[in-house]
């Protein structure tokens, strides 16, 4: 996992797929659902799946890579440092829209910036809505290779990357030392299979929807190695598997009066003593 969601420098099931009364009965062991006692999760030597896991995150990732045009909504909350030292946390919401395998649409909103992105298999082009500029950026021919370009272009965490990937399976577990099912748990109305895993750099929890659909419903990160250990929350919404996305959607049409730029004119500007920005 460490290929995907370090910072160069901001997110996954049998075991609901045949869930009954019983399979519940017993997968519950490991949570006391509505509790906030902590659960133990035993560690063990060398690095270690568990079966349970596995199956989950193979019946995830088999239907995303089935789905050709798909859609969906992320919230992130995400921590960075102010140049004082103070983590401070920041919230977005990601629209996204994918065709595969070589187009993209993302709506990034904010509340201090809001960007889109747009990928039409030649060249990506991003735009914020604060400023009449806008970059184009020659692109790789894939989804894939799109999105690992534009992790080291923008050198920022890249959190969604596994979701958008051909192969989320690997993706995901890729460099994990552990993956253990936590168990069954109840939120909001919502039954949903929790899974925790361990890597050098980074600890992660991921919380997955079924039986009829298994899909990413909320993602939590913590980056070991990064000064203050930064947080990055995730919760996923509105998944749409057989998304009917019109061809316009990853066209970029240049607004009247806008002017093309450098990267570094559209990307956010970083966070400043106190918070502030400048």
């Amino acid at each position: 996992m460490t290929t995907r969601f370090r910072s160069s420098a901001a997110l996954p099931l049998v075991a609901l797929l045949a869930v009954s009364g019983a399979m519940l009965a017993q997968t519950a062991r490991h949570v006391a659902v509505n509790t906030v006692k902590p659960v133990s999760v035993q560690p063990k030597a060398g690095p270690e799946i568990e079966p349970v896991v596995v199956q989950a995150l193979k019946t995830m990732s088999d239907q995303l890579r089935a789905a050709n045009n798909f859609s969906f909504t992320a919230h992130v909350m995400r921590e960075e440092p102010a140049t004082n030292g103070q983590m401070l946390d920041f919230f977005r919401r990601i629209n996204v829209q994918v065709q595969r395998p070589n187009k993209m649409r993302l709506e990034v909103r904010s509340p201090d910036s809001d960007v889109n992105l747009w990928y039409d298999g030649k060249t990506v082009t991003i735009m914020p809505n604060t400023a009449k500029i806008y970059t184009v950026i020659p692109a790789p021919a894939t989804v894939d290779a799109t999105v690992t370009m534009l992790k080291t272009k923008l050198d920022e965490h890249t959190p969604l990357r596994p979701f958008l990937s051909s192969n989320p399976y690997s993706m995901l577990l890729d460099g994990d030392e552990s993956g253990n099912e936590v168990g069954i748990v109840n939120v909001n109305n919502e039954q949903l299979l929790h899974l925790a895993f361990r890597e050098p750099d980074a600890d992660w929890q991921l919380w997955l929807t079924g039986p009829k659909q298994v899909l990413p419903h909320r993602m939590a990160i913590i980056y070991k190695t990064v000064e203050g250990q930064p947080r990055v929350n995730i919760e996923f919404s509105d998944w749409n598997l057989n998304a009917q996305i019109p061809a316009s959607a990853f066209m970029f049409s240049k607004p009247a009066g806008a002017v093309e730029a450098s990267l570094n004119a559209v990307r956010p500007r970083p966070v400043q003593q106190g918070g502030k920005t400048q």
